[in-house]
C-alpha cells in the first residue's frame, strides 16, 4: 500500500487530520496520522469511506493506493 499517496490525496483535497479520523470512525486525529505513517494498518472497511472523502470511485482509490502488480495478484485468486 502506498501510504505516501494516501497522505498526498488528503493534502491535495485540503482535508485536516481530524476530519479524516472522523470519516473513518476514529477517535483522534493521531489515530488517522498513525495510519498514514504506517504505524497502524488501514482496514478494508475504511476504503469505501476514504473513496467518498476523496471524491473518488473505489477503483480510482485502489489505483492510487496499490501498485498494479499488487492488484494483479489479488485478481488472480
Amino acid at each position: 500500500m502506498n501510504l505516501a499517496e494516501l497522505k498526498k490525496l488528503r493534502i491535495q483535497k485540503s482535508i485536516p487530520l481530524h476530519e479524516m479520523a472522523k470519516a473513518l470512525g476514529l477517535k483522534t486525529a493521531g489515530g488517522y496520522l498513525r495510519i498514514e505513517n504506517g504505524e497502524n494498518k488501514l482496514k478494508a472497511e475504511h476504503l469505501p469511506r476514504l473513496a467518498i472523502k476523496f471524491e473518488l470511485s473505489l477503483d480510482e482509490l485502489m489505483a492510487h493506493l496499490f501498485l498494479e502488480e499488487e492488484l494483479d495478484e489479488c485478481s488472480s485468486f
